[in-house]
């Protein structure tokens, strides 16, 4: 009877080559920034929970007539209490650290957004006037890696 020792080996071999290439890859969301004629607009992701690191935003504004933003940025909170400045109808960008993101992305345009990211929870939204309080923010928890 032969031994299964290297035939096992090979396959644990195989695996780890696997999944070390695996974990160098950045973790990737599809996010799509949308609005209706109906006034109804919003955001949505195909992920709300990625490992921290390396993400990679597959953002598409698929609006046909309006212009959409990407804003994201750690933040504990509700995500309908960010600080907000009603004469402008826009978020108070200045009082939300580490805010990054795409700005002033013009109907139809996609691009993608590479950022790295710690373990926490995030705000992501459309900081157009008016787009924050229609309900243009979404929620994304951030996991330690192991």
């Amino acid at each position: 009877m032969k031994s299964a020792a290297p035939a096992m080996i090979l396959v644990i071999s195989l695996v780890a080559t696997c999944l070390s290439a695996r974990a160098g890859e950045p973790a990737s969301i599809k996010v799509k920034l949308w609005n209706k004629n109906n006034g109804t607009m919003g955001i949505a992701m195909d992920k709300t929970s990625v490992p921290s690191g390396p993400v990679e935003f597959d953002i598409d504004n698929a609006s046909k007539d309006l212009m959409h933003e990407f804003l994201i940025a750690p933040w504990r909170g509700s995500l309908t209490s960010l600080p907000y400045d009603a004469s402008s109808a826009q978020v108070e960008e200045d009082k939300l650290p580490m805010l990054q993101g795409q700005e002033d992305m013009k109907p139809g345009l996609k691009t993608t957004l590479r950022l790295v990211l710690r373990p926490g929870s995030y705000v992501i939204f459309c900081n157009q006037r008016g787009h924050y309080k229609m309900g243009m923010y979404a929620h994304l928890n951030v996991s330690r890696t192991s």
